[in-house]
């Protein structure tokens, strides 16, 4: 399935009756929680249901809902013999819940978005917490997304910070992934690339009039969280719009859910990490071809020893997990190490023409502030070694090549 109505504007409701009228669709589930009925889930319920439809409310309780089995469990339950579109009245979490859940009945589903906090609402891909590990599981896009502009201002400032925080991460994310093709002969669409970079820059010359809620800025917002998610649909992962900077994220939020601690907005970690990269990538300008060159001759290949190592250090139980996506890779380990240091000295010049495309760390956080966003890991509640931890095993979270691993080239820890 792919999106065939993105509206953004006014009267999405009103859009969405109409929509599901048109497309003879009578039948729904609606997915809730306390804070989402009251922001739009009740509007949407007495619509569909004065205009004749047949909805079953699937309203999920609690403080903090999470995208775990025990709520996908709790979804699935609200299903019965009749086939429903379903309808998730939320962000993140809600909606990756439904798309999974939706996505494994075989049943379609349409998005209601209530903040421009997270990209993720067209992609084809669910983020879910299995045995306390985030994992990312093939599920579906939305058949339909229906934006009502005034819950989106309405939306707590955070939400829309963590918006833009989500989409300023896509400097890293590019370039790890350019990166990723130059080095080690990965896979890149540049027609992607290119799109992605335009989003990018449609929010980040606008940062000031998100900051302070005006209307269109934050439709370009949320039109942007929205081209994110589609490209990341179009190439069937998230290597468009996460790296480097997402690996710091998806780290310390696992820490979050081990340690029972609440849970950080996605967007708020994504943001800060992204600082964090920036420096790595500003580390990598500071440094001439020579002392490239004689860093690299002093830094010694990788085994799979090592690796396994740092990573039952950096992650303890959930070790295996992590693990299991590195199985395939140790066997060739050492020729890509050989490989990424050959490229890296003979194409020293592009790697530094890619970190040039990383705005200095400093004009990031200025982008970042000037939206309201946190920009260091102190203000997310994280400690210095929580941060030295994330910095030093993030990385090896999922077999996806990024700037950290230059850096350990180079022979930076």
């Amino acid at each position: 399935m792919s999106v065939e109505t993105l509206y953004i504007g006014s009267d999405a409701v009103g859009a969405l009756v109409r929509y599901t009228r048109d497309q003879g669709l009578r039948h729904f589930i609606l997915v809730v929680d306390d804070r989402t009925w009251s922001a739009l889930g009740e509007a949407a319920y007495a619509a569909l249901t004065t205009d004749g439809a047949d909805v079953r409310l699937a309203r999920l309780a609690g403080e903090e809902v999470v995208a775990d089995g025990e709520r996908i469990l709790e979804l699935l339950l609200f299903s019965d013999s009749e086939p429903r579109t379903y309808i998730v009245v939320g962000s993140g979490t809600l909606t990756d819940l439904t798309r999974f859940v939706s996505y494994k009945l075989g049943r379609p589903f349409i998005s209601l978005p209530t903040a421009p906090s997270v990209d993720a609402y067209t992609s084809s891909n669910a983020p879910i917490v299995v045995d306390r590990f985030k994992r990312t599981l093939e599920a579906q896009e939305p058949i339909a997304v229906f934006a009502d502009l005034d819950v989106l201002c309405a939306a707590p400032p955070a939400m829309i910070a963590s918006g833009v925080g989500d989409i300023l991460g896509k400097y890293v994310s590019l370039a790890d992934w350019r990166l990723g093709a130059l080095l080690l002969g990965e896979a890149i669409d540049e027609d992607v690339v290119k799109a992605m970079y335009a989003t990018l820059y449609s929010v980040a010359d606008r940062v000031e009039a998100i900051g302070r809620g005006e209307p269109a800025a934050v439709a370009a917002l949320m039109q942007a969280l929205l081209n994110s998610g589609s490209a990341m649909a179009r190439w069937v992962n998230s290597r468009p719009a996460s790296g480097s900077e997402h690996h710091l994220s998806h780290f310390w939020e696992m820490l979050l859910l081990q340690e029972g601690r609440p849970a950080i907005l996605h967007g708020a970690k994504v943001g800060v990490g992204t600082v964090l990269m920036a420096r790595a990538y500003a580390r990598l300008r500071s440094i001439s071809r020579d002392n490239a060159l004689a860093r690299l001759a002093r830094t010694a290949g990788r085994d799979a020893e090592e690796i396994r190592t740092l990573i039952y250090a950096g992650y303890g139980p959930l070790a295996e997990q992590v693990l299991a996506d590195w199985v395939p890779v140790f066997p060739i380990l050492g020729e890509l190490w050989s490989q990424l240091q050959e490229r890296l000295a003979e194409h020293w010049d592009e790697v530094q023409a890619v970190a040039a495309d990383v705005p200095p760390p400093e004009v990031i956080v200025a982008q970042l502030q000037a939206a309201g966003a946190p920009t260091e890991p102190a203000q997310l509640g994280l400690t210095v070694l929580e941060t030295d931890d994330a910095l030093r095993y993030a990385h090896f979270m999922r077999d996806r090549f990024t700037v950290r691993w230059v850096e350990r080239a180079l022979g930076f820890q």
